[in-house]
């Protein structure tokens, strides 16, 4: 089985990991706190922490699991969607590796990633399909139906803020530290999530919007001023957990309504947004009351890493799906999903992967 080096640096976490099959040999993962006293990702600050830690811990990782350069089959790295200026390094990190070692450099989509993210360290099942996907993060809200590993299409999909996006800036109104979905989370678990009503967007089941709701939770504290200093506040328990229900709900609205119409063989649930506690239980009973599998991934592979991106590879490699000339390719700051299941549609370049 060949093994993949895997290169993610899409946002301001740099991750790289090795894969062999199923195996994941090793991960290391440099998360970039000087982001937090922004409230928010700094581009600039971003790319830079790319361009001091990718090298450092890739070399970490080929030497802490004992990997010869020779053993390394194929470099794969975030082509996007992300951030410009940090793609921009994993691709040139990933695209001098490729050339120095003769292998083949495989850009990967970094929301197909987290679709397959349930499966990393897994045997890949087919029988899964059907699959009604739901992919939340901070950039990223879609529900896709996918009727195979690269085969889908899309059901519907955010207009404007990503529900990870909504969730940390309502946490920042509310004076929680960066990042702020996980904080409002575990406060909510202590609030009413009936004591505040936000409206809820009319868009039927083909598109998600948060925007409304961010700007209603603007003006109430900018009209009420409610005490947010004070972690016990009940005010603030309850803000948290009306404003984590309301974003369940949209969320949850089409999946309802397409797993009743379409009757998927399963549900899957991705993203960094897949560690909310409230949309995981929702999308598990629903599971239950349907009768078919839910696949949520562990924690440690909802936020941005670098195995899901190998594990992206390694589908495309065991399909073919591997471009023969990639070292021209360009980073995709905006790179639809559905743009690159077309692309890979008409894509047989490649070798059969090696089982």
């Amino acid at each position: 089985m060949p093994i993949i080096l895997a290169i993610e640096s899409s946002c301001d976490d740099s991750s790289v990991a090795l894969l062999k099959g199923h195996r994941l040999i090793g991960m290391r993962q440099s998360g970039q706190e000087e982001h937090q006293r922004f409230g928010g990702v700094v581009p600039e600050l971003a790319s830079r922490a790319h361009q001091e830690w990718l090298s450092l811990i890739i070399n970490d990782l080929i030497h802490d699991t004992s990997t010869s350069w020779s053993d390394i089959k194929a470099i794969a790295y975030t082509r996007g969607p992300g951030l410009m200026g940090s793609l921009m390094v994993g691709a040139a990190v990933a695209k001098g590796l490729a050339l120095s070692l003769d292998i083949p450099l495989i850009g990967v989509n970094h929301l197909h990633g987290h679709l397959v993210s349930h499966f990393v360290e897994q045997e890949l099942e087919e029988g899964i399909f059907p699959m009604l996907s739901l992919t939340v993060s901070g950039g990223h809200t879609h529900l896709v139906w996918m009727e195979s590993w690269l085969e889908g299409s899309s059901l519907c999909a955010t207009l404007d803020d990503a529900a990870g996006e909504a969730f940390d800036k309502c946490a920042k109104m509310l004076g929680l530290p960066y990042p702020g979905g996980p904080v409002l989370d575990r406060l909510a678990a202590q609030g009413d999530s009936g004591a505040y009503s936000w409206p809820m967007p009319q868009l039927g089941n083909e598109a998600y919007s948060f925007s409304g709701l961010k700007t209603s939770v603007l003006y109430y504290l900018a009209k009420h001023k409610p005490d947010l200093e004070d972690r016990r506040d009940s005010a603030l328990r309850d803000l948290c957990a009306s404003i984590q229900a309301n974003v369940v709900e949209v969320l949850m609205k089409p999946v309802l309504h397409h797993a009743g119409q379409r009757k998927p063989r399963s549900l899957g649930l991705a993203g960094g947004v897949a560690a909310n506690s409230l949309l995981r239980s929702r999308m598990l009973a629903l599971g239950e009351q349907l009768g078919c599998k839910v696949h949520i991934p562990p924690l440690t592979w909802c936020t941005d890493n670098a195995a899901m991106i190998a594990t992206s590879a390694r589908i495309l490699m065991d399909h073919g799906k591997v471009a023969v000339e990639s070292m021209g390719e360009k980073p995709l700051p905006r790179w639809p999903l559905m743009d690159y299941l077309v692309e890979l549609s008409v894509l047989n370049l490649g070798q059969e992967g090696e089982s």
